[in-house]
């Protein structure tokens, strides 16, 4: 190596000696020291420390529980928290937050229905964790379990108010109407069992000048009065109102419908009484201007037989909806059709037909006998009416069916303009076939 590179290399390295008179060096360096030692005396001369974990959750987990074996749920609060203290190295305990605890009720003492007492396990989530638990604030939880029942209870509107009279002079308050008659009640067998009803309440604060729709206020009912914390409805309550009639005091004559009347007697009724012929009833005041009759009920001509027929109409199962305030207990109705003759006429089975409106099954006559069938009339025209004039009509609207059923009832219609009609029903042979 000549001269001149040695005094290169000489120039270019520097020695430790001068790197501790470089204030730079000494600077950084120092630095560096009082990190490392800062993180010696922090890690290895620490001292221990405790620190309090807020709102640590308690974790009930019923999956493959005792109280899952038994039938049981959770009911009422099942979100508890507890505090917890730790103790370990500064530098630990300062970053551990609720989420490295866990805290886990037992449920494997729990044998039924009730308020039940569970112990708590807390423990560190890492099981090499360099901290220890050394207090919490509370040893159990109190949980309610109970089996789960869910049932259908009437519904019936309630009204409230302050008021003298939510009407005005000379009308009434009809009987609530509700859009949904029943509803659905679940919640802690225990308590579930309790429940006899539930009211939807309206509070009325003004006299109604009309029929009202309200949304009401649900209110579940026990026998004893008691209240109920965890007993809830399933129903959708929004889809529920309660209307309120606003019904006006009139006094109507009594009358009576016919239904399967042969096309005669449309046009030409036959004779009757009704008592009492007047009645004093409570009409919705928007249709005042176009009541005229109080409709006692609707009697099909297949019960007239040709003498003096004699019905009595409970008023509560009469065929008109308004409200009765006369004081009576039923309506009688007397048709006399005693200057009637009468007949048998036997229907051919070609002439019996189904009038089938239903969507579950389909309905087909079987029968192939003809039919003996008793016609009344006036004298001078039932001698004019055949088997021709004749046909029998099973209705399957107005029965009940089933996929085993192999009879129904069918009526007799009369075929022309003849002052007669058929009485009584007739067993016809049907095939049934379910649809679905």
């Amino acid at each position: 190596m000549n001269q001149k590179n040695k005094q290169t290399e000489t120039k270019n390295r520097i020695s430790f000696s001068d790197l501790l008179k470089d204030k730079r060096f000494m600077l950084f360096f120092s630095c560096l020291l009082a990190f490392v030692l800062w993180m010696w005396v922090a890690i290895e001369k620490s001292p221990e420390t405790q620190r309090v974990i807020t709102g640590v959750p308690v974790q009930i987990n019923l999956e493959n529980s005792v109280p899952e074996q038994l039938g049981l749920s959770v009911f009422g609060n099942s979100e508890f928290t507890i505090d917890v203290t730790v103790k370990g190295k500064k530098y630990i305990t300062s970053s551990l937050s609720a989420d490295d605890i866990d805290v886990i009720a037992n449920t494997n003492y729990v044998d039924g229905s009730g308020v039940k007492t569970l112990q708590l396990k807390v423990t560190p989530k890492e099981s090499n964790a360099d901290y220890v638990i050394s207090s919490y604030s509370s040893n159990y939880v109190e949980v309610y379990f109970d089996t789960y029942k869910e049932i259908e209870l009437p519904l019936t509107g309630v009204i409230e108010t302050e008021l003298t009279s939510v009407v005005p002079d000379g009308c009434v308050v009809g009987d609530t109407v509700l859009s949904k008659n029943t509803v659905l009640v679940s919640g802690p067998t225990t308590e579930v069992n309790k429940v006899s009803s539930v009211t939807a309440n309206v509070t009325i604060e003004k006299v109604l000048d009309k029929t009202t729709v309200f949304d009401p206020v649900f209110k579940i009912v026990t026998d004893d009065g008691s209240s109920l914390e965890y007993v809830k409805l399933v129903t959708d309550e929004s889809n529920i109102t309660v209307t309120v009639p606003v019904l006006k005091e009139v006094v109507l004559p009594t009358t009576i419908e016919f239904r399967n009347a042969p096309s005669y007697f449309i046009n030409n009724p036959l004779s009757y009484t009704v008592y009492p012929s007047t009645v004093k009833v409570a009409v919705p005041v928007d249709m005042i201007e176009t009541t005229e009759y109080y409709v006692v009920d609707t009697l099909d001509f297949a019960d007239i037989s040709g003498s003096i027929n004699t019905f009595n109409v409970d008023v509560n199962t009469s065929a008109n909806s308004f409200k009765v305030l006369s004081n009576i207990s039923k309506f009688t109705v007397k048709i006399d059709a005693s200057d009637m003759v009468s007949k048998t006429i036997t229907v051919p089975a070609k002439s019996i037909s189904v009038l089938n409106n239903r969507d579950d099954f389909s309905v087909s006559v079987m029968n192939n006998k003809d039919i003996a069938v008793k016609v009344v009339g006036k004298e001078g025209y039932i001698d004019n009416i055949s088997a021709d004039n004749l046909s029998i009509v099973v209705d399957t609207t107005e029965q009940e069916i089933t996929k085993n059923t192999n009879i129904l009832q069918g009526y007799v219609v009369v075929l022309g303009d003849f002052p007669c009609w058929c009485v009584g029903r007739y067993d016809v042979k049907v095939k049934v076939t379910p649809l679905n």
